[in-house]
Formats: structure tokens, C-alpha cells, sequence
């Protein structure tokens, strides 16, 4: 176990925790952000760390490859994607302060006995900082950073949090965005053994039999082929295209995907508000959380003195270290995907 698989993935913003730690070693400034700096030591770290992440994920030659317009390497635009990041998370960590959250020694003090019975006392927890290349300072820096964010986000949850009729004036208008579908579907190779499979349920055999027997999607044929519920998008497009234009209870004619043939079945539809209601709040809180944060940003005074045109060596990671640790990893492949231009959830293996 390594002390940074232990570290909790920050609400608002995921940064490791050595990023954290403005104001220690060398003064060079990246940026600042309302007067106060954000250290090259500390913008380096974080971009090298980020990259031998996606050295490790894509190839030694990742940082070198050329960006889809063919203006950039994808190690400048990790470089511009951590120094954003980092400037976005001191405009956050210092609204929470303007907020009156603090965090006192005493609040870092349980944390950090938490962490202490969790490696079986002091002497093996600083074992594993050493091997971390962290102090107990810099540990109980994180762990207060970590604190006030944790607070910060239940504080803003409250703020904003949407009343019955912003709710309603949301969900009517996006309604299409909430409906959902119950379907199954049997999935073959070929559109001849989709027509040969059409042709029984159309005679009167059992879908669910069928999907057993003969669906190559493992997953849902173990459940007579049932998908469970999902909304428009998370399917691949033709798939959802189709099941959104049926009717409950009819079963398609054979549908091409990039996985094969599709013989579907809709089970249900809903489209009520009541059903909605869930994801409707956490699409509102969402979008405010949007606004406000892009009105903070707006209202920050950021000045950026570091060149992210400029390259920063970075060594691959050795085999038997682990870069991509709980929280360093998750944020790397949020970097990764950042410079990848590809965000969107592949949701698309569910079929």
C-alpha cells in the first residue's frame, strides 16, 4: 500500500495531493491568481507526473505526437490542461475561505490518526511517505486542502440547491433528454441469422429463450437479453435512434450496429417528471454549478507567467513504480482525455 492510494479524489477539482503544496521549495511563479502564486515546482510536478501517466497508458511517444489540428504536441496541450487546472483550483480554494471555511489543526489532527491506524502506527506511515518522497507536513497540508474542499462542495450543494419549480421549468424544457427505455435486444453476427431470428418471433417464440440461446451479448442473454433501463445517447446511435421510435411492445425488424444485428424489443417508456426528478436535480445543481463557477472565474484576476509552449523533460516511469495511483491516476485520465479531445462517456460497450 502507498500512502497516495489513500488519498480522496477532491470534489470540485481532482489534483494530486504534491500539487497541493504551493509555498514550499523555490518561488519561480507560474501564475498567480489574485496576487497569490502558483509555483513552477509545483506546476512542474504536477505536469510530470500527469505525463508519465499518459506515457504509461499511450507510449514513450505520446508527449511528441501531433494534436488532430496539427498545431500542437500533446504534451503542450497537457501542460496548458494542468496550469488551468491548477489556477481553476486556487480560485475554488479561495472562495471557500471567503466563505468562512476553515479548517483547524485540530479537524488535520483526526485525519491524520486516521491515516496513522490505518498503517499499523507512526514509524510505518512515515515509512510510506518516505518511499512517496512526502513529509508528515506535506501530508497534513493535503489533508486540510482536502478538508476545506470536501466543505466546500457540501456548502455550495446547499447554496444551490434547486426549488421545486426550478426543477419543473427545467424538465419542461428538456424533456427529451429524460425520457428512458426498458428494452431487451439478441445480438447476432450476421443480418441472415437476424432475419432467421425475426422470423421465429414473429411466429410466436419466446424472446427471452431466444436471447439465451443465441444472443452473442453474454451479458444481457443471461436476462433474456434485457438491457435494464437507459436514456437517449447512451446507446450507439443507430440503436437509439430505433428504440426511441418504438412503440412498447414491438419488436424490431434486424437493426445494424458496429457490433452486428440488433433484434430489439422496447419493453417501456417513461417520460413523466416524477420518474425524472433525480436526474433532473442533478442536471440543474450541475448547470449552476457551472454558472457560478464560471462567473468566479471571470471575476478572478489570473495572470499566467510560465511559457506551457516550453518543454519540461520528463523521464518514463520506472516498471516498478506505480504513478498511477487513486488519485494522481484518475486526474491523469482526465488530463489524458482533455488532450484527446474525447470526454464523452463510451457508454456504448453496454450493448
Amino acid at each position: 500500500m502507498t500512502i497516495k492510494n489513500t488519498m480522496k479524489k477532491i470534489g470540485v477539482v481532482c489534483l494530486a495531493a504534491t500539487v497541493l503544496l504551493t509555498g514550499c521549495g523555490k518561488k519561480d511563479v507560474a501564475a498567480t491568481v489574485n496576487g497569490k502564486p502558483i509555483t513552477i515546482e509545483d506546476y512542474e510536478r504536477e505536469y510530470k507526473m500527469q505525463a508519465q501517466q499518459a506515457m504509461a497508458q499511450y507510449g514513450e511517444d505520446f508527449l511528441m505526437q501531433k494534436s488532430p489540428d496539427g498545431k500542437q504536441t500533446m504534451g503542450e496541450i497537457m501542460r496548458q490542461n494542468t496550469l488551468d487546472n491548477l489556477v481553476r483550483f486556487e480560485i475554488y480554494k479561495q472562495d471557500a475561505e471567503e466563505k468562512g471555511i476553515k479548517i483547524t489543526d485540530k479537524d488535520v489532527d483526526v485525519e491524520y490518526k486516521k491515516m496513522v491506524d490505518m498503517y499499523g502506527g507512526e514509524e510505518k506511515l512515515q515509512d510510506a511517505l518516505k518511499e512517496n518522497n512526502l513529509t508528515a507536513d506535506q501530508m497534513r497540508e493535503y489533508m486540510k486542502t482536502n478538508l476545506l474542499m470536501q466543505q466546500y462542495q457540501e456548502k455550495m450543494l446547499k447554496e444551490l440547491e434547486p426549488t421545486e419549480e426550478e426543477l419543473k421549468k427545467y424538465y419542461d424544457g428538456h424533456k427529451d433528454e429524460f425520457k428512458t427505455a426498458e428494452a431487451s435486444h439478441i445480438l447476432v453476427k450476421t443480418k441472415e441469422e437476424a432475419d432467421a431470428i425475426k422470423k421465429e418471433l414473429d411466429g410466436g417464440a419466446d424472446f427471452a429463450k431466444l436471447a439465451k440461446e443465441k444472443s452473442l451479448d453474454t451479458g444481457s442473454a443471461q436476462n433474456g437479453g434485457s438491457l435494464g433501463q437507459f436514456s437517449p445517447g447512451q446507446m450507439v446511435k443507430e440503436f437509439d435512434e430505433k428504440v426511441f421510435s418504438m412503440k412498447p411492445g414491438e419488436i424490431s425488424d434486424p437493426v445494424k450496429t458496429q457490433f452486428g444485428f440488433h433484434i430489439i424489443k422496447l419493453e417501456k417508456i417513461s417520460n413523466d417528471f416524477k420518474g425524472a426528478k433525480d436526474a433532473v436535480k442533478e442536471a440543474v445543481i450541475q448547470e449552476k454549478f457551472k454558472e457560478y463557477n464560471d462567473k468566479l472565474e471571470k471575476k478572478a484576476k489570473v495572470k499566467r507567467t510560465v511559457n506551457t509552449a516550453k518543454d519540461i523533460p520528463v523521464e518514463p516511469a520506472k516498471k516498478d513504480e506505480a504513478p498511477a495511483d487513486k488519485a494522481q491516476g484518475e486526474n491523469a485520465k482526465a488530463q489524458n482525455e482533455q488532450a484527446k479531445g474525447n470526454a464523452k462517456d463510451a457508454k456504448e460497450e453496454k450493448k
